[in-house]
């Protein structure tokens, strides 16, 4: 390819953006902007489709199908309904390459509004099965981390979600990471040790006149008491207007898309004060106590989440749902029932780690993807002639991540330092005032299967060499009439000082022998 010819000038200068990766991906003529949206030009859409390339290899074969946009992890299983009837057609694994909508605010390269997925999709009789399959997916993944120089953490993400997420102090998700352990998680959805509470006899429950303390801390200062013993009652409606009430220690914060996770529920806001009391509740002074509340998600009822750490003390305060009262001595069982009790509350800073209880210390990352168990399951007909429901699984893997990964970790001052799986091009090659000579050069590395961006361009030594170092190609060779007096091509390994003649005959085998040691 001729640089000339090429798409896509390098910039020694580019608008103000989140973070380094984004930076160099401008700088090297990877990708652009418009209207807020990633464009990718010709270099950076061959590193990716190299990257596809990686990470197909490294799994066994399966059946591929085509997706149309905007369906969410389980809506995709519907058409399956229909196509799976007998244990005879399972186990099946299924791929799809997807464009997926970023839930969270767009921030760059790293977490565009539209990424790229790779999907795998494992459906299968037993639970063995399915374990097998994770254990080999992550497998392979993990042997492609190694071959292209990456060693993302594996962090929780969401409910029975983990993946890989490359540690980085600009990456766009805040994170929680142990400071003693392997442990991270991302910020809403990490894992903690709760404090227990100092034990004591359970008390009676009994009223107290709170007037005009309708919030943890006016209760807590009106009673001289730690916010520790009160008992925060949160609630939320979402996208079907139905009513959700969260009672977390009232120390704690909770954590919205925890609450999803265990509820099914998207999009969840705060309720109004006339939804409040719709459901027998009173704004302000709002607890379970006297509520009629399910006993399981199918019953009637008010849907009511208890945190894990209402089980953490006793002998809480908690609304009346009487205006201007509240309730001494409130303890879980005794005095109040919940639907279930789940982690819902919000990880933060100096926590106890779930692991090893070390303080969990505050970070950022970027997501590349991970595994996770679906809700969603589809009837099959047994050996038996049973009814059975099938298991499944799924792997995401998010490319523009992945290449702000790489962007981030592969590069020095200069610019990129491509690992050489997924290089645009294999080789940069510069031509100083000797084209016919460059010409026949690229013609013979390119014989031998090798890739070679051909500088050609009218412009200075000083552009292309810094170019040359911008876009980080594993090597570069200099035809010029220097090197040619010195008996052949100047060549230069990305990232390494040393640089040597390469004699013209055979100086494609030659090139390929030293774009090999380098893999």
């Amino acid at each position: 390819m001729k640089r000339s010819q090429l798409l896509g000038r390098t910039l020694r200068e580019t608008p103000l953006v989140p973070d380094p990766w984004t930076e160099l991906a401008l700088r090297a003529a990877l990708i652009r902007f418009i209207n807020g949206q990633v464009v990718f030009l010709p270099l950076g859409e061959r590193a990716i489709a190299r990257l596809k390339i990686l990470l197909g290899s490294t799994h066994s074969p399966a059946q591929e199908i085509r997706l149309g946009p905007g369906l969410v992890d389980e809506g995709w299983l519907e058409f399956l309904h229909d196509e799976i009837q007998s244990y005879r057609q399972l186990p099946i694994t299924l791929f799809t390459r997807r464009t997926v909508k970023s839930i969270e605010p767009a921030k760059g390269l790293a977490r565009p509004p539209w990424r790229r997925a790779m999907q795998w999709l494992w459906m299968s009789t037993t639970e063995e099965d399915l374990r097998n399959y994770q254990g080999q997916w992550i497998k392979g993944v993990e042997a492609a981390w190694s071959e292209i120089g990456l060693a993302p953490r594996w962090s929780e993400w969401r409910l029975n979600e983990f993946g890989w997420s490359y540690v980085h102090e600009s990456g766009p998700n805040e994170m929680l990471s142990c400071t003693t352990c392997s442990y991270i998680g991302r910020s809403e959805a990490a894992q903690f040790r709760r404090q227990s509470g100092v034990e004591e006899n359970l008390t009676e429950m009994t009223p107290i006149a709170t007037p005009g303390a309708d919030t943890i801390q006016a209760l807590a200062e009106m009673l001289s008491i730690p916010e520790a013993k009160t008992l925060k009652a949160l609630f939320l409606t979402g996208d079907e207007e139905q009513l959700v009430l969260i009672v977390i220690r009232g120390d704690l914060d909770v954590s919205l898309p925890k609450i999803s996770d265990v509820t099914g529920i998207r999009s969840l806001r705060a309720a109004s004060e006339e939804i409040i009391r719709s459901g027998g509740a009173e704004p302000g002074y709002a607890s379970p106590i006297g509520l009629e509340v399910k006993t399981s998600m199918e019953d009637e009822g008010l849907l009511v989440i208890g945190d894990f750490s209402i089980e953490h003390g006793v002998n809480f305060v908690a609304g009346a749902n009487k205006p201007g009262f509240h309730m001494r001595g409130v303890n879980y069982p005794r005095d109040y029932v919940v639907t279930l009790i789940a982690d819902v509350a919000l990880a933060k800073e100096g926590d106890g780690c779930p692991t090893c209880g070390e303080a969990l210390m505050a970070t950022r990352g970027i997501f590349l993807g991970g595994w996770q168990r679906l809700k969603a399951s589809i009837r099959y007909t047994s050996d038996e002639g049973l009814d059975r429901y099938t298991q499944i699984g799924l792997g995401t893997l998010f490319l523009e991540p992945i290449l702000s990964a790489l962007l981030a970790e592969h590069k020095d001052d200069q610019g990129m330092i491509w690992p050489s799986r997924l290089a645009p091009f294999d080789v940069y090659l510069v031509e100083l005032k000797c084209p016919q000579e460059a010409e026949k050069v690229a013609r013979e590395v390119e014989a031998t299967g090798l890739s070679v961006l051909h500088d050609d361009r009218k412009v200075s030594p000083g552009v292309k060499f810094t170019d040359a170092d911008l876009i980080g190609l594993p090597i570069r060779l200099t035809v010029s009439r220097r090197s040619l007096e010195q008996g052949g091509v100047e060549c230069a390994v990305r990232g390494k000082s040393v640089q040597q003649i390469i004699p013209l005959e055979g100086v494609g085998e030659t090139i390929l022998a030293v774009f090999s040691s380098v893999m």
